[in-house]
This record gives C-alpha cells, structure tokens and sequence, in this order.
C-alpha cells in the first residue's frame, strides 16, 4: 500500500482497542480517570498489537464485525484496514474517504464510568479530568492525521455507545459526519459506499431492522479477549438494555461460522481461551423464553473438543447469563460447566440482577425473570448464584440506582436482596442511572446527590464492599490472563493494595453511616405518623362536615 492512505480507515478510543496485556477483565481500568493514567504510563498499560504498516493483530469483536461486513460487500484488505490508534498517521492519506470509529465509552457516561467514579469519591481519593477511556477518543478524533485531511474524509462513529454523542448533542462540535446505531452488516456498507462516491448522507444511520443470522458474516481479525459471538439478541425487553434493539435472541451456527471464528482465533490470535459471547449464554438455540437445552450442551461439546485439539492447556468458556435461566436449568449449567470449569478451574460470569424490587422489575424489565413471576424474582437471583458457585462460576452482578419511578422503598428492597446474597460467591456493582435531560446537559450532580443520600449511600457502600473483598479473594482470577509476567504481578499487587486501602475507607464510613440511617428511618416513621395522623383529622373533619 502506498503512502496516499487506505480508502476506509477503522480504529476506536485507544483504550477500547489495546487488549491490556491479554486479559479483558483489566481493561475495566480503562474507566480510571486520567489523573492516574499519565500519557507514558498509559501507553504502555493499553498497549495494541500492530505490523508495521499500523493494521492491527487483534481488534475489538465489533470492529472485526464491521471490517468483515465490508469485506463481504465487495470492498478488499487494499480498501479497509483495522488500523492501530496509535499509528493513523501510517494509514490516512490522500486516497482516505472514510475513518470509522468504533466507540464504548466516549464522553464518560458510561455505568462503568460512573462506578469508578463513586469509588474514587468514597475512598476520598482525587478524581480529575475524564476516564481515560474517553480521553482515548478524544485523541483519536483530534488526532492530526484526520485533522489534516478532514476535507476530504467523512467521520463514521458506531458501536454501543454511540447513543452518548446524539443525547449529549455534541456530534456537530466534534465534528462527526455520521452517527450509526444498530446491527452494521446489512444497511452500513450501503452508507460506506454511498461516502465513497461522494454521494449525500445523513447525520444519523439508524438500522433498519436487525440483521439476518444468514446475512453475518465470520471474521478475519483475530478479535481481542478470544471472543466470538454465538447469539445476539435477547428478548426479555429491558427498557434501559441496548441488545433489547437487537429483538429475540438468534443463534448462530457451529458448522461454518462459530468453529472458524474458534480457528481463527487460536491460530492466528494466538489465544488459549476462547469466550463463547452471548447476551445470555444457556438460551443458545433457543425460540423463546425457555431454554433448549440440547442444544446448548451440543454447542458446548463441539466448541469444547475443537479448543481441546489445539492442548490440554486450551480452554472454553463464556461471559453473560440471567438467575432466571440458571434456575430454570440447573441440570444444564452443571453440564455445562464440566467442559468450561474443568477439573475446578474458577471463571467469572456476569449476570444483570439490576434490582431487587419486584415493583421496578414489573415496571422496566418483566421479561427479566420469565418464566417466574416478579414478585419471585430474589428468590430466583439468591438460588441462581448459588447454582454458578456450585459449579464454580464467581458471578458479576451488576444492580442499578436512580432507575426511572424509584423509590425509597425500591432500595430497600434492593439492600435486602444484597444481604441476602452476602454470603455467596459474587461481586455486586452498583450502577448510576443517569436521566435523559441530566445527559444533554452534562449535568452529572446526580452521582453526588446519590452519595448524599444516607439509603442509597448505605447500598452502594454494602454492594462494593462485597465487590471489593470477592475481588481480593479472587485477584489471581482477574489477572490469570496476563500474558507478561512481571506485568501480572505487578498489576496483581497494585489490585490488592487498592482493594486494601478502599476496603478500610469503606467500612469505616459504613459504621457511621448505619447510625446516621437509623435516624433517617425514624424520620421517616415520625413523618409517616404526622402523615396518618392528618389524614385521620381531615377524615374526621370530613366525617363531621357530612
């Protein structure tokens, strides 16, 4: 390729493409503000793996998706490159129409960030500037090499959060062409070949429907972490979930499509654990609600004999699950889990318990627990987990504040299920829901305003705590993918000493903040009184006037 540029140049925040030494776990650092993350130290902590000429080795799985859609459309290695963020000046030229940039967490609005950021405030730690993975993107979008042929080139930003640059309404100031929302492969190389010619475009790309698993196409980019998608899609209808967009889960094919995905990764990423990547795993081969067994103890069997032909020392596993469906099918995860916990090996898996409120469960996400009711729901998260840990999964549990319609009461019901789940095996974050109009405003008082509130600063308090210890019981798990040693123990150590330092801050403003809600509860219960109290005298008054 000559020094004119790659006509299509695709790359994202450089945080969101370094691989962080081998373990997706650690990348959650990249939510760290930059006040820890100085621009050396950065560089050599969100490393990514290129040639020389700038493609990359290892890619994100949706930009691997996006490159092999365009691929598949027509358009050559000669035309598109997954290029390193750290080299676009090798890669954009002349010849150069479009920079596609695939985004996870651009402005720092993400629940990752907003975690991060209690976690810092509450261990009265500094918390400057943004989360460095946002900090990634605004170096990659300023970054000269665009900025010297901006004339000539169109600005493509996709991927999950895509939504930040619309709701926040700075797509025009950062100067992005187009914002694309949805599934890539079927109308996004329609908008790739309509810039290439020049041709008019829209501000906003929103798919129109979600793709045909026929129309998907398998890639050719090793992607980061060994990933390779096996469904998409849910159908359980959280309000607040992007895969909610992506309609009832559908199931791809082994034949054809997962075991390429499987080769490529191994022998050209060079991998020893693949993640079979599903928004909920034990529903493979599914049509509705209910799990079809068979059919994912068929996909685990091939998927684990084709990694197991490569060495003993290759291994299987995968990311996402609901309690419902692990209580549903314990029998299933126990089988499942003999192929991708061998022999006792421990994995972690996350699980959206979101709420412990069967109120707020009926009101934004019903399907959550179907094929139980609501109301059963924390009894269906507690026996769940405790199926994971029996068969040695330490869950990732993820539960959300400040949802639309909240309540005191929803808290409490979400503080009771934490103490119920408090002796199992999981790490429960608490994540901050940030309302629409907060968002276009960039108004985020609201983290603070949670922290001053004595109830919802007990919940986060307990929920971290809990994350905290798992996470210290657990730091050889979270680093075991580390491909450099002294990097592992380097990262292992630096995680144990801030568990320690966060763990003491924590209880010790735990203590106190017990007390200070005993008094507001008997604050609520005199204004209760006074409440009951007045209703009865306006009845009486009532009764008398009659």
């Amino acid at each position: 390729m000559s020094f004119d540029g790659y006509p299509i140049v695709l790359t994202g925040e450089i945080a969101t493409m370094s691989d962080t030494h081998g373990s997706s776990v650690v990348g959650f650092a990249s939510a760290i503000p930059e006040n820890y993350f100085r621009d050396w130290a950065a560089r050599r902590f969100f490393r990514v793996k290129s040639d020389k000429y700038g493609r990359v080795l290892r890619a994100p799985y949706g930009l691997a998706k996006v490159e092999a859609a365009l691929l598949a459309h027509g358009y050559t290695r000669n035309d598109v490159i997954i290029a390193d963020p750290y080299k676009l000046d090798k890669v954009i030229g002349t010849n150069t129409r479009v920079i596609g940039i695939y985004v996870m967490d651009p402005l720092g609005l993400s629940y990752g960030s907003g975690i991060v950021y209690w976690i810092l405030k509450l261990a009265d730690l500094p918390y400057r500037g943004l989360p460095y993975i946002a900090k990634s993107f605004f170096q990659v979008i300023n970054h000269p090499a665009i900025k010297r042929h901006k004339d000539h080139l169109k600005i493509v930003v996709g991927g999950p959060a895509g939504w930040q640059i619309i709701d926040t309404g700075k797509q025009r100031e950062l100067g992005i062409d187009v914002v694309y929302e949805g599934e890539f492969e079927e109308d996004g190389p329609q908008l790739f070949d309509k810039i290439m010619k020049g041709e008019p475009i829209p501000e906003r790309v929103v798919a129109h429907r979600p793709v045909p698993i026929d129309m998907v196409p398998t890639i050719v980019t090793p992607s980061v972490g060994g990933m390779v998608e096996v469904t998409r899609g849910c159908g359980r209808g959280c309000q607040f979930c992007t895969p909610t967009l992506s309609g009832m889960i559908r199931s791809f094919p082994f034949e054809g499509h997962i075991d390429r995905e499987i080769k490529l990764n191994i022998e050209v990423g060079g991998f020893s654990e693949i993640t079979l990547h599903s928004e909920e795993f034990f529903r493979y081969g599914a049509k509705g609600i209910e799990p079809n067994p068979d059919k994912v103890l068929d996909l685990t069997v091939k998927a684990y004999k084709l990694v197991k032909s490569y060495g003993d020392d290759h291994e299987l596993t995968t990311d996402f699950t609901t309690a419902a469906v692990v209580k549903y099918a314990p029998k299933l995860i126990k089988e499942v889990s003999e192929y991708m916990n061998e022999g006792g090996t421990w994995h972690f898996i996350e699980m959206g318990i979101e709420t412990g409120s069967p109120r707020l469960l009926r009101m934004l996400m019903a399907g959550k627990a179907l094929p139980y009711k609501p109301e059963q729901y924390p009894d269906v998260v507690e026996e769940a987990i405790g199926i994971l840990n029996d068969n040695y999964w330490v869950v990732v549990g993820t539960m959300i504040l400040n949802l639309p319609g909240e309540t005191d009461d929803d808290v409490v019901k979400s503080l009771e299920l934490l103490d119920r789940i408090s002796k199992l095996r999981v790490l429960t974050f608490p994540l901050p829901f940030i309302p629409m109009g907060a968002l276009r405003r960039r108004d985020f008082t609201i983290l603070d305003e949670m922290l001053d509130d004595p109830l919802r600063r007990e919940f986060i308090l307990k929920a971290l705590i809990k994350s905290f210890e798992e996470a210290k019981a657990f730091s050889s798990l979270i680093t075991r993918k580390v491909e450099n040693f002294i990097v592992k123990r380097l990262i292992g150590y630096i995680a144990v000493s801030s568990f320690n330092l966060v763990l003491k801050r924590y209880k010790e403003k735990l203590g106190s903040l017990i007390e200070q809600y005993g008094e507001f509860k008997e604050r609520i219960k005199e204004e209760v009184s006074r409440a009951v109290i007045s209703i009865k005298l306006d009845r009486g008054e009532q009764d008398n006037n009659s």
